[in-house]
């Protein structure tokens, strides 16, 4: 059920015809035609004490009855006065209520002050906000002074006004904290109520699926996922292209910040994140600082420790970069090493790190965001925990100290989701020709789709041709890999 929240004063109002639509009422009082156009259940009416003791507000409860709940509110006169206003007015409604809001007889300020409640009421009370009418008596047509009974005013529907404060709320938070919810709420909702009224011959293509796309880019900030903001951003930039029609018909408040969050997220975007190279890393470094920028302390730290494993594995040049165990055991190994040798723990580093390039810079790079990743990921549980302000301090540096990582990356290439296929497995002890297609029924399983493989172990070379010829399409990239050779590229279907 709809609650007509309206106001009255002791303004002399003039009897119009009020239009919405096909819809017309004759009346002096606005409230009265908002309850004929519209039919809500009830209606809250705000009124001063002289307005109260005015003959409107008697023809007004003459005209509503019972449906009529008057609610006393002071002048609003001053500072102090429009607050207790705001207070009665958010007080009248109940979580989750319907409401229709009427300023038409608002005096002075108080409008303002209705569009901030329900801004307020929205927000914190979950309630439905079904329009903001303004009866127009002052574009009534025609325009004659005094007006007659026949002149007919416009309704007009104020609504976008309070969906202004929302985009402007949610184009605040995706360029403020790279939060991008609230625009993607309201994108997602404009593009179904469109599509819904079917209210234009030309309804919008992009709206939802570039919200959804935001989302999940904000998503994959909040939750530390490189790899699936580069790709999210890279889809990104074309659709927001494609989409400036669209918004300057239906978005506008996002048109007029879509080409900063353009600018903002190409330095962000990659095509092909499952491949280390010299620009992935600078895309990795650039979300670590990002997120800094937003105020994302935690992701921004999280980023950079692992930005500096990833910068080792791209130095050492070979390993699967995502895999789980080879970025902990080999990597992470090697730089704790190299830290706790820097400490003065006589550790013994592999003989491989110390031959990169910055390897004692970066070592002390590591121990130092190290630290202060483990002063967040705690939580402050424990008495020589960190104080906040030093771990802020301390985040507003990693830019800087960062700078060590840009220098000297090697123009080389390591690749994502690499899996090992032992040959001999397939088989046992004898491989049988006859048994053919099972082995490789099976190496296409252990291969899985769009993986860098590596074939070895002992077999027949007829098998280890089929086993080739048979991961054409599903391998991205194979390649052979034994004592005596290393690894031999057989084939590369990775876009370049």
């Amino acid at each position: 059920m709809t609650t007509l929240i309206t106001f009255l004063g002791t303004g002399k109002y003039e009897s119009v015809t009020y239009t919405w639509g096909e819809q017309s009422v004759m009346t002096n009082l606005f409230p009265v035609a908002a309850n004929e156009l519209f039919g809500p259940g009830g209606v809250i009416v705000f009124v001063t004490p002289a307005a109260k003791n005015h003959e409107n507000f008697r023809t007004l409860h003459q005209k509503l009855g019972d449906k009529l709940q008057p609610v006393d509110i002071p002048e609003g006169r001053s500072e102090a006065e429009l607050w207790e206003i705001f207070q009665r007015v958010a007080g009248a409604v109940e979580e989750g209520d319907t409401v229709l809001l009427d300023i038409t007889h608002a005096f002075r300020s108080i409008p303002m002050v209705v569009l901030t409640v329900a801004a307020y009421l929205r927000r914190t009370k979950n309630v439905a906000i079904e329009r903001i009418v303004y009866g127009a008596y002052e574009a009534r047509k025609p325009f004659r002074d005094p007006p007659q009974p026949g002149d007919r005013a416009p309704v007009f529907d104020l609504t976008p006004l309070l969906d202004l404060l929302d985009w402007l709320s949610g184009a605040e938070a995706l360029l403020g904290w790279g939060d991008a919810r609230t625009l993607a709420d309201r994108m997602e909702q404009t593009h179904r109520r469109l599509w819904r009224e079917r209210a234009a011959n030309t309804l919008p293509q992009h709206l939802q699926r570039i919200a959804g796309r935001l989302r999940r880019f904000s998503q994959a900030l909040h939750l530390s996922r490189p790899i699936d903001a580069m790709r999210i951003a890279h889809e990104l930039i074309p659709m927001l292209s494609e989409a400036q029609d669209e918004f300057r018909r239906w978005a506008r408040p996002f048109a007029v910040i879509v080409e900063k969050v353009q600018a903002e997220i190409i330095p962000l975007a990659h095509e092909k994140p499952e491949r280390l190279d010299a620009e992935n890393m600078r895309k990795q470094l650039a979300l670590a600082e990002y997120c800094l920028q937003k105020g994302l302390i935690v992701q921004a730290v999280t980023l950079a420790r692992e930005g500096i494993v990833s910068w080792t594995a791209l130095q050492k040049g070979d390993g699967d970069w995502l895999d789980r165990n080879y970025r902990e055991r080999s990597i992470e190994e090697a730089l704790n090493r190299a830290s706790r040798r820097l400490r003065g723990q006589g550790d013994e580093v592999p003989e491989w790190f110390d031959k990169l390039p910055n390897s004692q810079e970066v070592a002390m790079l590591w121990d130092w965001v190290t630290q202060l990743r483990n002063d967040l990921a705690h939580c402050g549980m424990s008495k020589q925990a960190a104080p906040i302000e030093s771990i802020a301090q301390r985040a507003i540096e990693l830019p800087s100290r960062l700078r060590v990582l840009r220098n000297g990356v090697p123009d080389r290439t390591l690749y994502g989701g690499r899996v090992v296929v032992d040959v001999k497995s397939l088989y046992g002890e004898v491989a049988k020709l006859d048994e053919l297609p099972v082995y490789l029924e099976r190496a296409k399983e252990l291969a899985g789709e769009g993986n860098e493989v590596v074939l070895t172990g002992q077999a027949p070379v007829w098998l280890y041709l089929a086993v080739a010829h048979a991961l054409h399409g599903k391998a991205r990239r194979l390649v052979y890999r034994s004592p005596a050779s290393g690894e031999v590229l057989i084939f590369d279907h990775t876009a370049r």
